[in-house]
């Protein structure tokens, strides 16, 4: 039964862990521009839209990692999408398209 366990054991030598790296220069731009189109500019809104986004609350820029700022840059740029957007909760008025019966 050794011999099995052997036999799958692989060959390659274990990869670390990688560590959390802080965001790029690139996506702290990004996140300024983002920001910056909806209108966010205080500190403390900025922080609580990082929570809401991330799920992670942080203290400082300084605390974004690179994994964040990914998720971050998605989901501001999906609030900048939908800015002009009126939200109902119902999704048949709140589409964005005619359907085939608003064209009849």
């Amino acid at each position: 039964m050794n011999e099995l366990f052997s036999m799958l054991e692989s060959e390659e030598p274990q990869r670390p862990e990688p560590v959390n790296q802080l965001m790029t220069e690139s996506q702290r731009t990004a996140i300024r521009h983002l920001f910056s189109q909806l209108g966010v500019s205080t500190a403390r809104e900025q922080l609580e839209i990082v929570r809401e986004l991330t799920g992670r609350g942080v203290n400082s820029v300084a605390d974004v990692t690179q994994h964040h700022a990914q998720s971050l840059i998605y989901g501001l740029s999906e609030k900048v999408r939908t800015s002009g957007r009126k939200n109902t909760g119902n999704s048949w008025d709140d589409r964005e398209e005619d359907t085939w019966i608003d064209k009849l």
